[in-house]
């Protein structure tokens, strides 16, 4: 597992994993789940080959949020589209 150090804090980031597994996204995929997680208050570190767009980017959260980002995600895949709309709309009735 590869980690990085802000430059000039102490705060270290890894890479978001689910389930044992680092995440490797593509663009659409980066889209949905970096806001997710900066609205949850988690910074975000984008690694990956931006003029590529066909390679896989990679997030790194501060090590000390990494289960809560986790978490987030997590939630979100268990919601699936229909949590997704109804966090839109900021309601917590299902989505008709």
């Amino acid at each position: 597992m590869s980690s990085q150090t802000e430059p000039g804090s102490e705060r270290r980031f890894v890479p978001l994993s689910l389930d044992g597994l680092e995440l490797e996204l593509n663009e659409i995929e980066l889209a949905s789940v970096r806001p997710l997680l900066e609205a949850g208050g988690i910074e975000v570190i984008v690694q990956g080959a931006t003029p590529l767009p066909n390679l896989p980017y990679e997030l790194l959260v501060p090590e000390d949020q990494l289960e809560r980002a986790q978490t987030i995600l997590r939630e979100a895949l268990q919601a699936g589209p229909e949590g997704a709309a109804e966090a839109e709309e900021g309601t917590d009735e299902p989505a008709s």
